[in-house]
């Protein structure tokens, strides 16, 4: 078996998705998907900040949880109390689940960091475990913080947008035929619809 290559993984979804070719080959090739080597603690807090929120909204509080953590002398979001986190712009909820996550890392920090070593199945469940962290969430950090590629964040928005307007083209994507490589076919819709090309 050859080399995974992102000219091999394109052909793939080509093969594995009638007629998305069209899309697919106009498209620059996505490079293989590489682990940040982010911690959780780092990664998930944010990842929190941006549901169902806009690109706009959810970096400018970032930035505001970024500079408190500074300014306090702490270590990232994570290390923020729950008023902080108000302040900077966070919902209750996403507040306290970021409090619940770092509480559970500091409770239990073996079980987290041992995340990269579970099959994608294990990693997401170990993932939702945690109080207020869904399948979206989950999907995201599997996908761009733990480098996984057969993920597809079904419930997404933007996702089911893609493949409406697709759809209206008459092309019909199947996401479970995209496997071993359906991280890849998010990441095509994602930035075919954020480009406006579809």
């Amino acid at each position: 078996m050859g080399a995974v290559t992102a000219e091999s993984i394109r052909q793939h979804l080509c093969d594995t998705q009638p007629g998305f070719s069209r899309w697919l080959m106009e498209h620059p090739e996505i490079e293989p998907i590489q682990a940040t080597g982010l911690h959780p603690l780092q990664a998930l807090p944010r990842i929190i900040v941006r549901q169902m929120l806009s690109g706009k909204a959810s970096d400018t509080i970032i930035a505001r949880a970024e500079a408190k953590a500074r300014e306090q002398g702490r270590n990232d979001i994570a290390d923020l109390d729950y008023m902080d986190l108000l302040e900077c712009g966070l919902s209750r909820t996403k507040a306290q689940t970021v409090i619940d996550f770092a509480r559970s890392y500091q409770q239990n920090p073996s079980a987290i960091d041992s995340w990269p070593s579970l099959n994608d199945e294990a990693l997401m469940n170990a993932i939702m475990a945690h109080k207020g962290i869904g399948r979206w969430s989950a999907s995201i950090l599997a996908i761009f913080h733990y480098g996984r590629e057969d993920i597809f964040p079904a419930g997404d928005s933007s996702l089911r947008k893609a493949m409406q307007l697709i759809g209206e083209q008459g092309v019909y994507i199947t996401p479970a035929k995209a496997s071993p490589y359906r991280s890849y076919l998010a990441c095509y819709l994602w930035q075919l619809l954020d480009q406006k090309r579809i």
